[in-house]
């Protein structure tokens, strides 16, 4: 069972049973790494494809949000508690509260444009998204 949200991995045997966990990797950039961290950010949201679909993004599922590719030392462990699939990035927002996706935003204007810089969607397309919320494992 995981007890600590934030991974740290003090030798071989304990990272190879990190590895057996069937879990969710998902890389952050930085800032949405420390948002995670600081309890303000809750959902993360992706383009719908590839390993973010309904077959992979699950509730109950373990998630391993890491701070780029590489780092495991920063790494955050957590389950998913909520799944939402949407139409578009719009369409997500007016189910979940933009500021639990990207909480240094300061409109629902200004995540929308942000959430399209980050997933490359252009103005005007419309692109399916699937969020996920993550209840970190508690200290």
């Amino acid at each position: 069972m995981l007890t600590s949200p934030m991974q740290t991995v003090p030798d071989s045997s304990c990272a190879s049973a990190r590895k057996s966990v069937d879990r969710l990797f998902v890389p952050l950039a930085t800032d949405p790494f420390m948002w995670f961290c600081s309890g303000r950010k809750k959902w993360e949201l992706r383009k719908k494809g590839r390993q973010y679909t309904t077959d992979h993004v699950r509730t109950g599922r373990y998630v391993e949000l890491r701070r780029g590719y590489t780092d495991s030392e920063s790494a955050l462990w957590g389950e998913i508690v909520d799944v939402l699939e949407a139409d578009s990035i719009e369409a997500f927002f007016s189910t979940v509260a933009w500021r639990s996706v990207l909480p240094e935003s300061g409109s629902l204007s200004e995540a929308i444009c942000e959430a399209r810089k980050i997933l490359n969607i252009p103005e005007g397309e419309t692109v399916p998204v699937l969020g996920f919320k993550v209840a970190l494992a508690a200290l």
